[in-house]
């Protein structure tokens, strides 16, 4: 299993993660994407919007791998079928990288570090304590079994913004 840097360190620069800010308020560094965020292609269909996700995953660098096994094991566990992942919902993608902050709207979110990616937020959204994914044990130890924190078991008890609501949809390469 991977060793992630906790959350505290990720929000203060002092991870692998390194800092995304740019000089620009709100605006991530144009540097810092270049040198960081690189793609992960699952090895199902999935969809973004609507549209067939052709690109892949924009995550950080330092995750690429995890998340490349996560998908292989999630993919394994379907018997390598694409109308189980599609019931699971992880053909749904419901984002990765993007420049913004937290709900709480204070600190950057980890989605700004490329470190978190939500799926299928539909029918695991924000708030709900009976996110769907619930129902898939092949899912979520695919993503523990690589360290990944799932927001599903956040009961609202936790330090941080993100910790302190069900996120059903979202994981983090946090510790």
């Amino acid at each position: 299993m991977m060793t992630w840097p906790k959350q505290s360190e990720v929000l203060s620069g002092r991870s692998v993660y390194g800092n995304p800010k740019s000089r620009t308020p709100g605006v991530s560094s144009a540097k810092w994407e270049a040198e960081n965020l690189v793609y992960v292609k699952a090895p199902f269909v999935m969809t973004f919007a609507g549209q067939k996700l052709t690109s892949g995953m924009k995550v950080h660098r330092h995750c690429a791998a995890s998340l490349a096994r996560i998908m292989d094991a999630i993919w394994a566990a379907s018997g390598k079928d694409q109308k189980v992942i599609d019931h699971w919902g992880l053909s749904i993608y419901s984002g990765g990288h993007v420049f913004r902050l937290m709900r709480d709207g204070v600190a950057l979110s980890m989605h700004s570090y490329g470190c978190a990616v939500d799926f299928d937020r539909a029918r695991n959204d924000l708030f709900d304590r009976t996110p769907r994914f619930a129902e898939f044990p092949e899912v979520l130890k695919a993503f523990a079994d690589e360290g990944w924190r799932w927001g599903g078991d956040w009961n609202g008890n936790g330090s941080s913004a993100d910790e302190r609501r069900a996120d059903g949809m979202h994981w983090q390469a946090t510790a």
